[in-house]
């Protein structure tokens, strides 16, 4: 997917936030809190354990690189989405990662999308694959599918 095309749509011609400008190559690993397993087990039917989630500084310039028209509005707010998520879901060509998204006020009409695996690693945390912007339109297109459900809290 173009994300140039998704910020467009959502209407976004400088994603500057506030967030603190890093050097380019500099990406720190992130602590994010704890993945609501809870929360998931009950919308998924899932059986997760409890656990940290981690973005290593790998995940990190991928999220910042790949998508860099996004990254400054998920960096924001990507502890809030683990956190509170709006709806959450798995992707059918990912079924190794589970889909947390959260609605945004601004930009209006958007939701960021974080991925996370499935399994703990070897230090017993989940980790962040991914995290990029929605348009209400795509979260229309997962809730029509049945790829993502609202979060039964």
């Amino acid at each position: 997917m173009d994300m140039s095309s998704t910020n467009e749509k959502l209407g976004i011609s400088s994603p500057d936030v506030g967030q603190p400008k890093l050097q380019k190559g500099t990406y720190p690993a992130l602590d994010l809190g704890d993945l609501p397993a809870e929360i998931i087990n009950r919308t998924l039917g899932t059986e997760l354990e409890p656990g940290p989630v981690h973005m290593s500084g790998l995940a990190h310039r991928h999220a910042a690189e790949k998508h860099p028209d996004d990254y400054p509005i998920c960096r924001q707010h990507i502890a809030e989405v683990i956190r509170d998520p709006t709806f959450i879901g798995q992707a059918p060509n990912h079924r190794e990662n589970i889909e947390l998204l959260r609605r945004l006020r601004e930009p209006p009409g958007s939701a960021v999308l974080v991925a996370v695996s499935l399994e703990l690693d070897e230090s017993g945390r989940y980790r962040v694959r991914s995290c990029y912007l929605v348009t209400e339109d795509e979260i229309g297109r997962k809730r029509q599918k049945g790829h993502i459900h609202l979060a039964q809290k």
